[in-house]
């Protein structure tokens, strides 16, 4: 649209999943036959109602008077909006950042249900959607999710034929129309998976529910990216749903410089040293009372603490994180509950940068926590951009993804079905 003239007109449609009292197993392992009847339901209530809505560009919105256009916030303007329309059409979920070091143009890659959209977000409040990947063998997943290293993304869907694809991220330079491309490589050697995590000091790549490794976590070497090569299986809990994986640089340092795995498996999560491929070891495995579906987590960023969502037990009413005390990792301990709740919406993947803590919070949107007093397990809420005005609650609809890892400041927010939104968070709220 013109600079200025700039409305949203989204239609609202609900996506609605099944009973919430279906047990977490049947929620996220896709192979079991409760998985496959929830999928063929989402998909069937889900895929078709994707939300086309007005393109935003030009000129940045200023949150006043806690709105923006017609999103509540606080602390944070919106940039722009890129409707699920302009980006190629079916669902979407998860999506990640690259930056081409050779031009500093900054990237998201963009999971849809039918492929992945390549959008250059440099300027961030005139973003170009510059290519699609389309799905491997034409399959659709509502479940799809992309990791990169160095100038390579992995794209995994679950649920479907898919394997891994490999695409070369420098064939994005210079493109000024939008392009199909093509994948660099192919990987079968899994079928489906769930997550990817992908560790770039050490170019391994960390595959969580595939068909592989009795869905736990496979651990392939990548850093000849264009082949996978599979070098330790972690099969000890039922089910592995997401990992994350860092080079530890913490308060315990007798594991100072090693491979330190939170692997998030739905009752518990375990820390894990990865280090020795053939041989790794459990350090703590932890879960707080009444846990439903401990789903993902992030530490803080002096490694004293990790705040974990679980997707299921938000659903009881409330959003609480937990926190949980990592400053041992062999001697993790539960610190407590939340005690800043925020609304009756269901907590998702939650990334740390500086002090603040930013969450997908499907229909709340964007949450924005200030980390200071985790030691406590008080996450006061700094800042908010809510992409669900006319509903908070319990559904899973809205915002999957929030990405906090621009270089500019800005924050990615996917909201599913719907588009991207490029918001830039301020004062108290500001990347820092």
């Amino acid at each position: 649209m013109l600079r200025g003239v700039r409305r949203t007109a989204l239609a609202v449609t609900a996506l609605v999943l099944l009973a919430i009292a279906s047990p977490p197993a049947s929620a996220h392992d896709p192979d079991s036959p409760e998985g496959r009847a929830e999928q063929s339901e989402l998909l069937r209530l889900y895929e078709p109602t994707w939300r086309s809505g007005t393109l935003i560009a030009g000129a940045p919105l200023t949150c006043t008077n806690g709105m923006v256009d017609r999103y509540p916030c606080k602390n944070v303007d919106l940039l722009s909006f890129l409707p699920q329309s302009a980006l190629g059409g079916g669902g979407s979920s998860s999506m990640w950042h690259w930056t081409d070091p050779r031009d500093s143009n900054e990237y998201i890659l963009y999971c849809r249900s039918n492929g992945v959209s390549f959008v250059n977000v440099t300027d961030p409040v005139n973003p170009r959607y510059v290519g699609n990947l389309p799905s491997a063998r034409g399959v659709s997943s509502t479940w799809c999710d992309v990791r990169t290293y160095q100038h390579y993304a992995y794209i995994g869907k679950d649920g479907v034929d898919h394997g891994i694809q490999v695409f070369d991220l420098n064939k994005l330079q210079g493109v000024t129309t939008t392009q199909t491309f093509t994948a660099s490589a192919h990987f079968t050697g899994l079928t489906f998976s769930h997550t990817l995590w992908i560790n770039q000091d050490t170019g391994f790549l960390y595959v969580s529910g595939a068909n592989t490794c009795k869905k736990g976590l496979t651990v392939y070497d990548i850093k000849s990216p264009l082949s996978l090569r599979q070098v330790a299986c972690y099969d000890r809990e039922k089910y592995s749903h997401e990992a994350i994986v860092l080079n530890y640089n913490g308060p315990d340092t007798r594991f100072t410089g090693r491979e330190i795995a939170f692997n998030f498996t739905g009752p518990s999560f375990q820390i894990l040293d990865v280090t020795d491929k053939a041989a790794i070891r459990v350090l703590s495995s932890l879960a707080h009372p009444g846990a439903s579906f401990i789903h993902q987590g992030f530490p803080t960023s002096d490694f004293k603490n990790i705040i974990v969502n679980d997707e299921l037990i938000s659903n009881r009413g409330g959003s609480p994180d937990f926190v949980y005390n990592i400053e041992k990792l062999d001697a993790a301990r539960y610190v407590g509950k939340d005690l800043s709740e925020r609304g009756e919406f269901i907590n998702h993947n939650g990334y740390t940068v500086g002090k603040l803590h930013y969450q997908a919070s499907y229909r709340g949107g964007l949450r924005i926590l200030d980390t200071t007093a985790a030691a406590a397990a008080d996450l006061p809420e700094v800042g908010y951009f809510d992409t669900e005005p006319a509903v908070n609650d319990s559904k899973f609809s809205g915002t999957w993804m929030a990405l906090p890892f621009l270089s500019n400041g800005v924050i990615a927010v996917q909201s599913m079905g719907v588009g991207l939104y490029l918001v830039r968070p301020t004062g108290a709220a500001a990347v820092r």
